[in-house]
């Protein structure tokens, strides 16, 4: 059910006179789905709905205005780590520790015989991160096994595969220009992918801890990763020169280090980093500094509240975080 909220943070500021507003908890959607939620995707088309995917191994859609959902998507048959939605198709991509990568037609949502319309078939274990070319009729997955695929969405078989890294994939980005494709990865290490020549052009190796979460700017050459140990970096392309490493309080330091998911938003450009605590910050973008902090309340009966999965809007006026209480929260920026 859906509940209204004022729920705010235990908030920092270094520089509070320099920061228009705070982020607080507007609304939770209690009992989203029947599983953590461990992934969310805004249509970046409309603005007007998002899907989430949860370890129940169902999908859902939901109106982002009136958090209403709109619909249930079932089909696979373990948890759904990953979701993408094309800005070319009316066409919803979602992998899944079951191994399969799907493609559903959001035009067949009421369709007696279902909306899935594609099933990738290749992946020797669960699927964590996906990401659809901005130019290319073709969409790359990672997870388990360590390596990405690139397939063919009209064919539906795999063109090639990115080899490299020596642990789970968590992140891929995928670009216009060079590199076209950026991945991390549990080994720690950021790779920088040709993906004509199918090699790698620069293996960035300056996370000592296994990184979990990887974030493009939408709007600039720069990218953030996230690792285990609570450090956040930013680097520049088409180099993959280390610009900032972000600011961390004492207290961030002390408070547990697992980020899970990183999220930018372009309009502000603040940085959100979750936690798998259930700590949440917020970062200025270009500076580097830690604006706000506090922790995302845990509903009641949950085992913690750990953040697996975030996006902001397409205004930059909402956040949507999904955790493993079970629930969607929705956050706004406060003045």
């Amino acid at each position: 059910m859906n509940q209204e909220t004022s729920t705010a943070l235990t908030t920092t500021s270094p520089e509070p006179q320099n920061y228009p507003g705070q982020w607080k908890l507007l609304r939770t959607i209690a009992g989203a789905h029947q599983g953590w939620v461990r992934a969310v995707t805004m249509d970046e088309v409309t603005n007007d709905w998002f899907v989430t995917g949860s370890s129940d191994s169902t999908i859902k859609i939901w109106d982002l205005a009136t958090l209403q959902l709109k619909s249930t998507i079932t089909g696979h048959i373990m948890g759904v780590r990953a979701l993408v939605v094309s800005k070319k198709f009316p066409y919803l991509f979602s992998g899944s520790e079951d191994k399969t990568l799907r493609c559903w037609d959001l035009e067949k949502l009421n369709a007696v015989e279902g909306c899935q319309i594609k099933n990738f078939h290749g992946h020797v274990g669960g699927i964590y991160a996906l990401s659809l070319h901005p130019q290319l009729d073709v969409v790359l997955s990672g997870g388990r096994d360590a390596v990405v695929r690139i397939w063919d969405i009209r064919a539906t078989k795999e063109i090639t595969l990115l080899s490299g890294h020596k642990s789970d994939i968590t992140s891929i980005e995928s670009f216009d220009n060079e590199p076209q494709v950026i991945t991390s990865s549990m080994d720690g290490t950021i790779r920088l992918w040709d993906l004509r020549k199918q090699t790698t052009e620069l293996c960035i190796t300056q996370h000592s801890k296994s990184i979990r979460s990887m974030v493009a700017h939408p709007l600039e050459l720069t990218f953030t990763s996230g690792d285990s140990d609570g450090n956040i970096k930013q680097w520049l392309l088409p180099g993959g020169q280390l610009l900032n490493n972000f600011e961390k309080s004492e207290k961030a330091q002390e408070d547990g280090h697992i980020i899970n998911t990183l999220s930018i938003n372009s309009v502000t450009n603040t940085l959100f980093a979750g936690y798998d605590n259930g700590k949440i910050e917020f970062y200025d973008y270009v500076l580097g500094k830690l604006l706000q902090l506090g922790h995302a309340p845990a509903l009641p009966g949950a085992d913690g509240a750990a953040i697996y999965a975030s996006t902001f809007d397409m205004s930059g006026l909402r956040l949507i975080t999904c955790g493993g209480d079970k629930s969607i929260k929705i956050w706004g920026e406060i003045e």
